[in-house]
């Protein structure tokens, strides 16, 4: 897998594989804008302002430089499980209150 990344549990991912090959070009190019520093918008009392991951603003496969922030590793961990939890907790009202069509659509 490659492309230098640290301290992300890659064993059980598929996201290496989903990032472009210029993917070690991109992460550079977002820690040298970022002078290295952690550009967390909600900063964790344990960050000490130093950036080591990067970060997709918004979760998925959009590896745009515009979509791309320089984080600090606890930062970066609290904004990924604050985003899991947020998708969990969507998952679990799917699950109790399911999307209905509405009644006068034709199947």
């Amino acid at each position: 897998m490659g492309h230098g990344r640290q301290r992300t549990n890659w064993n059980s991912s598929n996201r290496g594989s989903r990032l472009p090959d210029d993917w070690p070009e991109r992460r550079a190019k977002v820690r040298g804008r970022a002078h290295g520093l952690c550009q967390a918008k909600q900063h964790v009392p344990e960050c000490d302002g130093i950036g080591t991951d990067c970060d997709h603003i918004i979760a998925g496969d959009d590896h745009s430089l515009d979509n791309l922030q320089w984080l600090s590793h606890p930062c970066h961990k609290a904004k990924t499980e604050r985003e899991n939890a947020e998708r969990n907790a969507k998952r679990k009202r799917m699950r109790k209150h399911p999307e209905e069509r509405f009644p006068g659509l034709l199947d």
